[in-house]
């Protein structure tokens, strides 16, 4: 399954829905341009479709979460599934990234 994704805009803040598989660079491409044609700089990203990922990925989390810190804004993850609540673990992301159970936990942290 290749990757598929979907961003609804809910209260200035951009749930982007990520289902599949992201194994390379190639994988996030459409993605990556959407993310920046959005104005908002607050992004939930939802995992709970995401089957597997590697370091681009990660790497795109995080380079999307640094550009969203800069505009005042962040990114958040929401519904890891345990596959990817593993990789999480592994790689420490919990010290990088709020992870919050659901996705209207994760809105909410913007809502503080």
């Amino acid at each position: 399954m290749s990757l598929q994704f979907s961003i609804m805009n809910e209260a200035a803040v951009s749930v982007v829905s990520i289902q599949g598989r992201i194994l390379s660079d190639l994988d996030l491409e459409q993605l990556k341009e959407k993310i920046e044609q959005i104005k908002f700089s607050k992004f939930v990203f939802d995992l709970s479709e995401l089957t597997n990922t590697n370091s681009s990925g990660i790497a795109f989390m995080i380079r999307t979460m640094t550009k969203a810190r800069i505009n005042g804004g962040d990114v958040v993850l929401a519904n890891p599934n345990s596959g990817i609540q593993k990789l999480i673990d592994i790689s420490k992301l919990y010290e990088v990234f709020s992870i919050y159970k659901t996705t209207e936990e994760a809105i909410n942290h913007f809502n503080k």
